[in-house]
């Protein structure tokens, strides 16, 4: 449906259905924007999925610019700092040995046993996200260098799904252009075939 007399496409609305967040090794190549728009996409191997999300732990981004802008002497000029804010925060259901590996940064031994220093780990990731909307749409950003900042598990309630947040931060790569993201907005196919328009 094309937009109405008001300017409005009540179709475009995003409402989420499912998704899933993908982590790989820092040296994985990134999708181009022609590998990326297939509809029916597979990640490479080396992409790892973080498994279930709370049902109110979906994709929860920060993308904003930071600090003071640059002012100049004539009034009214001024250009941002160039800092930005940019983060990823999903709440996992799962906890599995991956889950182990974002609270560590290492690999969990043979006996599923891992050291964990509360402050954090340096561990540099590759990050594809995928969002599914109930019109067919699909949302797909990729990260050239994401980190973790953060990692809270919920306290354990009886009968209740034990969740862990997780939240990435999201640097510029010169693999994106010095960019934070690349972004896909993909629409279901229309003649059947595997890749939207």
């Amino acid at each position: 449906m094309a937009a109405d007399s008001q300017g409005n496409d009540i179709t475009a609305v995003g409402i989420p259905i499912s998704g899933s967040v993908g982590i790989a090794p820092i040296t994985t190549a990134l999708l181009t924007p022609a590998a990326g728009k297939a509809y029916d996409l597979e990640l490479a191997e080396a992409f790892r999925k973080l498994g279930l999300q709370t049902e109110d732990g979906g994709h929860n981004w920060t993308l904003e610019a930071d600090g003071d802008p640059i002012v100049f002497f004539q009034d009214g000029y001024s250009i941002p700092s160039g800092l930005a804010n940019a983060t990823l925060v999903v709440k996992l259901a799962q906890y599995d040995a991956l889950t182990q590996e974002l609270l560590s940064g290492a690999v969990p031994d043979a006996n599923g046993y891992i050291l964990i220093d509360a402050a954090g780990h340096s561990t540099e990731y590759r990050l594809f996200t995928e969002e599914i909307f109930k019109n067919g749409v699909i949302r797909r950003r990729q990260a050239g260098k994401a980190t973790i900042t953060g990692v809270v598990v919920d306290q354990s309630t009886r009968g209740e799904v034990n969740g862990v947040e997780v939240t990435f931060k999201i640097d510029r790569s010169p693999d994106l252009g010095n960019k934070h993201l690349g972004e896909w907005l993909i629409k279901p196919p229309v003649d059947g075939g595997t890749s939207g328009s």
